[in-house]
């Protein structure tokens, strides 16, 4: 918990700003005891999701960061600005469980999930479950992340890659597929969707997908190469 003291003071910060406008401030850190309870205690969480011009400039160069892997880079720009936003508070989260801080990450999207109830928490909130290796709480997250945005890309993909570690190589397929198109056809997608189709049927299926989607040779050995991790596990 050594982590959470250094950032209950930013959070803090976010806290008493959020306070103006009617919500409660987190209790002091006093010692480490008091840090460790703190990390279960209540987030002043925000579930409003409207950005102002100057917000989103902030939340873009913080975005900007993180595409580029600069993750405790973007951290700290992100904890010198109030939490006035559900979009402040999930980039939060995330951020967490990028600088391996999974407890807090869980924790923050956990308590996201029950104020707001937003497709982007139960997404985050799955994603963190994946990466702590518990794979069916991951699923049922990202299904209903699924249920609150069927149309979103990166939630139809995380929750195919949930489903080929699980070992249900068909509707992986399907959901894979489904966030192939709808990114745009990009090709982080695409090796992952070979890779179900793989698993599902071998070489035939994987054929007659390159026929329908026109996808390069180079892909689909990608893909191939991708499915062996997944094939070890079922």
């Amino acid at each position: 918990m050594k982590y959470w003291n250094a950032i209950v003071r930013p959070v803090q910060a976010a806290a008493i700003a959020t306070f103006v406008a009617g919500c409660a401030g987190l209790p002091a850190v006093e010692d480490e005891n008091t840090a460790t309870a703190s990390s279960q205690s209540s987030l002043p969480i925000v579930c409003s999701n409207n950005v102002t011009p100057e917000q989103r400039v902030e939340l873009d160069a913080i975005d900007d960061l993180m595409s580029r892997s600069e993750n405790y880079a973007a951290l700290a720009r992100l904890e010198t600005l109030a939490f006035s936003t559900q979009q402040h508070w999930l980039r939060w989260a995330e951020l967490m469980a990028k600088v391996e801080q999974t407890d807090q990450a869980e924790d923050a999207f956990e308590q996201i999930v029950g104020t707001c109830g937003s497709a982007e928490a139960y997404h985050g909130l799955g994603v963190v479950y994946l990466k702590l290796g518990r794979v069916q709480e991951g699923l049922e997250s990202l299904q209903q992340a699924k249920t609150l945005n069927a149309a979103s890309a990166p939630i139809r993909n995380d929750f195919g890659i949930a489903l080929l570690r699980s070992g249900h190589f068909g509707q992986a397929a399907f959901e894979l597929r489904t966030a192939y198109e709808l990114s745009g056809k990009q090709q982080s997608v695409a090796r992952s969707m070979v890779a179900a189709y793989y698993l599902r049927g071998g070489d035939q299926m994987v054929a007659q997908l390159q026929r329908e989607t026109g996808l390069s040779d180079q892909a689909i050995a990608s893909g191939i190469e991708f499915s062996r991790q997944f094939a070890e596990k079922s």
